[in-house]
């Protein structure tokens, strides 16, 4: 057995303590054994352990009344109980209040060593997700969020609030701003931090997936498929994140929005209806009032995730954020790769204060990275940017001409033109440009087939693949 811990014994008969500590002993396991309830509380407080053997018949209180008082110092200690009854009333009854198992003396030494076994693999694993949790809850506080502008102090005062209430939350901003992060943010701070995070991604599967995906699907729906559980329950207790909920389909906008409502859902190939108490938190780079004016979303389900809006500003938008965020991201990948902090340079930093950030701040946490790996030196310097943050600040500044044409054409263009530079950066490879951008594969052929970008004619003849 991997870990040997301290092993509590009581029993008030000493022929079966002796011998349950001998059995105990043969495996090399540190045990402490008590006659009496008392003693076995003084121990309790001595230091903690990993396990605990209780007889259920004891002169002055029940095996059930002992582990639940035992349970009082340490709720996550596994207790194992023994007696002589055969009584399976008794067996139900200790299991269904938290014991992890029931023995029936005179125990076997196979029997000890097997429970014992798994109640340590247990406990361990359990101690394992506390500390996970904690890790969570750590990473996620609302002080390593980084932001000192204005805006950012009012999304600040937005996500603590959101953290305090149970409405549905929505959080809107450009591709890259750092949703995701809001998001977790105020789950690992709120009363749901102990249940399940799930995200989900509307944009990257196709209508039938995302329905299945989302509700689960029932066994034998179709020929071998099995039953699977959907995120709305994989969420329960907990809270869903619906990621690019403006691209969500509106037949699976109806469904989601029934969930919302009734506060359960149905399997697909099922019509068994299943509670769920789970939060919602959805996030959109897309104007969503507009898109219910031109039938795109719906205005009933808008209604709903509209009750408390945290809007992200884009990162050209908080350019005094830029060299605080450059040295998080320094600091951090430093750390992953076992190096000692670099520095970066003064006409680095400009370069990167002059750029105009599409990606926000994804983009500027991949071109940090990016540097570190490349830097040899202990500081970044402009040698380890790319060509197009050097060259770029040229491109914030090339707007296409204005007269004569709306909004709708201008934006196009200027996506397009933002679209076809990352393509040109990544040798036409549309996964390579869509890992830049911070958007889907699917995303951005969409926005190809859109801004009518032809792949074929844009791409030099001698550009491989």
């Amino acid at each position: 057995m991997a870990d040997k811990g301290r092993i509590l014994v009581v029993d008030d008969d000493l022929n079966t303590l002796k011998m349950v500590e001998q059995f105990l002993l043969l495996k090399k396991h540190d045990v402490t054994t008590c006659l009496t309830f008392r003693d076995a509380m003084e121990e309790m407080g001595k230091g903690e352990f990993s396990a605990a053997f209780i007889d259920y018949f004891m002169p002055d209180i029940t095996g059930l009344e002992m582990m639940k008082a035992l349970h009082q110092v340490d709720p996550s200690l596994p207790v194992i109980i023994l007696t002589a009854s055969r009584d399976i009333k008794i067996a139900v009854e200790t299991i269904r209040e938290g014991a992890f198992n029931f023995l029936i003396k005179p125990v076997d030494p196979d029997e000890i060593y097997i429970n014992l076994g798994n109640a340590l693999k247990n406990r361990k694993l359990e101690k394992e997700n506390q500390r996970l949790k904690l890790d969570l809850k750590d990473k996620y506080r609302f002080d390593h969020i980084i932001g000192n502008c204005g805006r950012m102090m009012e999304v600040f005062d937005l996500t603590m609030r959101a953290s305090n209430v149970r409405s549905n939350i929505l959080i809107t901003g450009d591709t890259g701003s750092g949703k995701e992060l809001i998001a977790k943010a105020i789950h690992f701070n709120s009363d749901r931090a102990n249940g399940p995070f799930i995200r989900v991604n509307c944009s990257a599967l196709a209508e039938s997936l995302l329905e299945s995906e989302l509700f689960g699907i029932e066994k034998n729906v179709a020929t071998g498929v099995n039953a699977r559980m959907g995120k709305f329950e994989a969420a329960d207790g907990g809270t869903l994140f619906l990621d690019e909920i403006g691209d969500m389909a509106q037949n699976t906008q109806a469904k989601v929005l029934r969930a919302l409502q009734e506060r359960e859902i149905e399997r697909v190939g099922s019509n068994v209806p299943k509670r769920v108490d789970i939060r919602i938190i959805a996030a959109t780079n897309i104007d969503l009032n507009k898109a219910v004016e031109e039938k795109k979303f719906r205005q009933d389900l808008y209604y709903r995730l509209n009750v408390l809006v945290i809007p992200l500003p884009r990162l050209a938008d908080r350019q005094q954020d830029i060299p605080q965020l450059i040295d998080h991201f320094l600091e951090k990948y430093c750390g992953e790769n076992s190096l000692a902090t670099k520095k970066i340079s003064t006409e680095a930093v400009d370069k990167l204060l002059s750029y105009h950030w599409p990606g926000n701040v994804r983009e500027l946490e991949n071109i940090v990275e990016r540097a570190v790996v490349m830097c040899d030196s202990d500081t970044v310097t402009t040698d380890h940017l790319p060509s197009y943050v050097l060259d770029g600040a040229g491109e914030s500044s090339s707007v296409p001409p204005v007269t004569g044409r709306n909004m709708d054409s201008l934006v196009n263009d200027y996506e397009r033109r933002i679209i076809i530079a990352a393509l040109e950066r990544c040798a036409w490879k549309q996964n390579r440009a869509a890992t830049e951008l911070g958007i889907t594969e699917r995303s951005i052929w969409y926005k190809i087939k859109k801004l009518g970008i032809d792949i074929k004619k844009s791409r030099p003849e001698d550009t491989p693949g």
